[in-house]
């Protein structure tokens, strides 16, 4: 198995559900082929550097994976079918990979993920004391640095 990385740019105009449809769709193609998907990353809306079928905007999408190059084959042709598909890149990360050091990948991006995610608002304690203005520390006005002092004298100079 080796290890891919494609990089995919859709219409900006899609609405989320049509995304995450076209998320799921790739994803089914690469588990389809006997490749592990380790993660999907949304980049969101971002302006491209040149127009792209007369497209200023495009909806960035990372899919990072192991499979055989059948997997890549088959993703690649359905991607040149798509017309939601703007461009996309697909990148070699590693010749050969360890299913075994990919699962314990996954496993330690789920735990990372339920740690990032905020607990929900009923479930956080409530401060009961107040501090009075004026007095936290917090507050005071941050010390400039010396690198943003010299950076501020090379900019009044020029």
């Amino acid at each position: 198995m080796r290890r891919y990385e494609t990089i995919l740019i859709a219409h900006a105009d899609l609405s989320e559900d049509e995304i995450s449809k076209l998320i799921a769709r790739y994803s089914a193609i690469v588990t389809g082929q006997k490749g592990i998907l380790v993660k999907v990353e949304r980049w969101g809306k971002r302006k491209l550097a040149y127009l792209i079928r007369k497209q200023a905007r495009g909806f960035y999408i990372l899919l990072d994976y192991a499979g055989l190059s059948a997997a890549v084959n088959e993703l690649e042709r359905n991607l040149k079918i798509d017309d939601k598909i703007l461009k996309f890149m697909t990148v070699l990360k590693a010749e050969a990979v360890d299913p075994a050091a990919l699962e314990y990948e996954i496993a330690a991006a789920a735990g990372k993920e339920e740690k990032a995610a905020p607990a929900p608002a009923a479930e956080q304690p409530v401060a009961a004391t107040q501090e009075e203005p004026g007095t936290a520390e917090d507050e005071a006005p941050p010390q400039a640095s010396e690198e943003t002092d010299s950076e501020a004298k090379r900019d009044k100079e020029s």
